[in-house]
């Protein structure tokens, strides 16, 4: 199967013109879903023949196309925080990959609408929910006056996962559930991603419009909020 055969003509398009800056393949996987990995220009899509359509190849394909905006949020969180004894703790490579793959789709979505797909199909189980109440409920970040890594990991990534839903689903439950946990640390969180909303990809700049600096705004105020708390 020559799965660039089978492609509609927008994500055909599209890929024509990402190789002009990627070199990019296909390669058949046993997986239930399509997943890219690109390194020094080269970007390899994996696909599994008997389930794969023309959506999940464009959404791998706008993965590819973000590249060329070089932000590197997510890495950069990870590395720099690898020398702190806490927030390591915290911000596992996980988190930090499930970070920038939120920003990631936040800032393709839009053009994935551009091209005449459907909300449903952007992600596997698109139209669910993407956190539970009963998570909620059940997640404590405080146990005997010390504070637990995984669950602040945790409370990160719930908070993310609720602002970067593509679908119109009703977080206001969830949402003041989180913010009665931890105010300050929602507070954080919710700058965060805001920035990112505003942020400008296409358009990166180390003093106007820099990722980095985003970044290093972030991380100075996790430091100051985690700075005098005792991790269990």
């Amino acid at each position: 199967m020559n799965i660039e055969n089978t492609l509609d003509t927008n994500t055909s398009e599209l890929l024509t013109e990402l190789r002009k800056e990627f070199e990019i393949d296909f390669q058949q996987k046993d997986i239930n879903y399509c997943e890219v990995f690109t390194q020094n220009g080269k970007s390899t899509i994996f696909y599994n023949p008997n389930i794969v359509d023309n959506e999940s190849i464009a959404h791998e394909l706008l993965h590819i196309w973000l590249n060329k905006f070089n932000y590197i949020i997510g890495n950069h969180i990870f590395l720099s925080f690898q020398s702190d004894w806490k927030l390591s703790k915290v911000f596992n490579k996980f988190l930090c990959d499930y970070i920038e793959n939120c920003f990631d789709h936040y800032k393709m979505y839009p053009k994935y609408l551009e091209m005449g797909f459907s909300p449903e199909k952007f992600i596997m189980n698109g139209i669910e929910e993407k956190c539970s109440i009963e998570d909620i409920k059940k997640l404590h970040l405080k146990f005997l006056s010390k504070y637990k890594p995984d669950s602040i990991n945790r409370f990160i990534g719930y908070l993310i996962s609720i602002y970067a839903d593509h679908v119109d689903n009703n977080y206001e439950e969830h949402l003041k559930l989180l913010e009665k946990k931890e105010p300050e640390l929602f507070r954080i969180v919710t700058d965060f991603w805001n920035k990112w909303i505003e942020f400008d990809i296409e358009n990166i700049d180390a003093i106007h419009n820099s990722d980095i600096g985003l970044a290093e705004s972030f991380m100075t105020e996790m430091e100051d909020w985690i700075e005098y708390k005792k991790l269990k």
